[in-house]
């Protein structure tokens, strides 16, 4: 898809038919078709070891697929130019911090790099956070965290990848800081990709939903079709064959499009569940 500044890719991230692995062992992630769309939130939803943080290294070009093409941008990601790059922020699982700076040297070291730095933005985050200005080797896990969001969106980037991270981050905090990022997606209109395993995340502030299972996209959507579209239903007299099965446990069924199937008077039906959902299909 091409939209009307330059002949620019639509999707900030874009993977088809990747493929990806270790040492040329079998492969982590296998068949990967993927895009986010602009400005959207996506939260890349999976059990810990399905493959999240490959699935992220690759889309951003720090790790080199085995096979397929992984854009960023509309550029080749494995050697895309400083002017994509530019245009990236991302917060690892583990931030390679400055122990030895204070929140506001390090921010200030950083910003030096970049032009465009928005000390507005960055001065309302950390007023919000309540972050201290003490080394940041003395600080929590969760404040170090915050320091690397800080860092990662102060140039204000168009794509804004996030590892797991709040998964160091106490409940309040959590709330507080996924608060912040939808806050800041509606003010610029960035990309946002989250990786997490929890699915109340991905329902505070996403727009849609990945869901990676033993290597695969087993499910990509708008989160508001989902909700409008599938329905948990049990009790059916035949299944249903094709694409609109997302899950089958026992007797119940995930349906996709459940009001265009022929449901019989002894069918139950419930209502979305975005956790059970996730629970059953990556059973």
């Amino acid at each position: 898809m091409v939209n009307q500044r330059g002949g620019e890719v639509t999707e900030p991230i874009s993977l088809n038919n990747v493929a990806v692995g270790y040492r040329r062992k079998r492969p982590v992630l296998h068949d990967i078709t993927f895009a986010a769309r602009r400005a959207s939130i996506t939260g890349l939803l999976g059990r810990n070891g399905s493959g999240k943080t490959t699935l992220i290294h690759t889309s951003l070009g720090l790790k080199k697929a085995w096979s397929g093409q992984v854009h960023l941008f509309g550029h080749a990601a494995w050697n895309a130019p400083a002017t994509v790059r530019r245009r990236i922020g991302f917060v690892p699982q583990q931030f390679l911090d400055f122990h030895w700076l204070t929140p506001s040297q390090c921010v200030d070291l950083v910003a030096s790099f970049h032009p465009n730095w928005d000390t507005q933005i960055v001065a309302e985050l950390r007023e919000r956070w309540a972050l201290p200005d003490q080394r940041i080797g003395m600080l929590s896990p969760g404040m170090r965290q915050c320091v690397a969001v800080l860092l990662a969106i102060g140039h204000r980037p168009d794509l804004l990848v996030l590892d797991e991270p709040v998964a160091m981050l106490d409940p309040s905090a959590r709330r507080q800081f996924l608060r912040a990022i939808g806050d800041l997606n509606a003010q610029i209109r960035q990309t946002v990709l989250l990786s997490t395993h929890v699915c109340s995340d991905v329902e505070r502030i996403c727009s849609d939903v990945a869901i990676l299972h033993r290597g695969r996209i087993v499910l990509h959507s708008a989160i508001d079709d989902l909700k409008e579209q599938v329905r948990r239903v049990s009790g059916m007299a035949t299944v249903p064959t094709g694409g609109d099965v997302l899950a089958k446990v026992g007797p119940r069924l995930w349906l996709r499009n459940w009001r265009n199937h022929d449901l019989s008077a002894a069918a139950r039906v419930d209502e979305f569940d975005l956790e059970q959902l996730f629970l059953d299909i990556t059973a």
